[in-house]
C-alpha cells in the first residue's frame, strides 16, 4: 500500500485574482440559479417557461464550470483540459438558443 501525502491548501493560490474572481463568478452563478428558479416557478405553463428553463440551465453550467476551474485551482481534481471550455461553451448555446425562444415568443 502507497501512502499518499495530505498537503494543506495553498493560501497564495486562493488569494490570487484570478482565483477570488473564479469564486465571486461562482456565488453569483448560484444567486441565478435560485433567481432562475423562482421566476420559472411563477411562469411555469406560460410562454416565456422554456426560455427560463433555458437560461435557468445555461446558469447551472456556469456554475458547475466554476466548480470545475476552483478544484482544479486548489488541486483536489484533475480534469481534461477541454471540460472547462466545452461547459462554457454549452452555457453560452443555451443563452443564445433561451434568447431565441423569448424573441420568437414577444414577437
Amino acid at each position: 500500500m502507497i501512502a499518499g501525502r495530505a498537503e494543506a491548501a495553498n493560501l497564495a493560490v486562493i488569494t490570487q485574482p484570478p482565483t477570488i474572481l473564479n469564486l465571486a463568478v461562482f456565488l453569483v452563478a448560484g444567486a441565478a440559479v435560485v433567481i432562475c428558479l423562482q421566476v420559472w416557478s411563477v411562469v411555469k405553463g406560460g410562454y416565456l417557461s422554456r426560455s427560463w428553463q433555458l437560461f435557468g440551465a445555461g446558469f447551472a453550467l456556469l456554475l458547475i464550470s466554476q466548480l470545475s476551474v476552483l478544484l482544479q485551482t486548489f488541486e483536489i481534481v484533475v480534469l481534461p483540459v477541454w471540460v472547462t471550455p466545452t461547459l462554457l461553451a454549452l452555457m453560452a448555446a443555451l443563452f443564445c438558443y433561451g434568447a431565441f425562444e423569448t424573441r420568437r415568443v414577444l414577437s
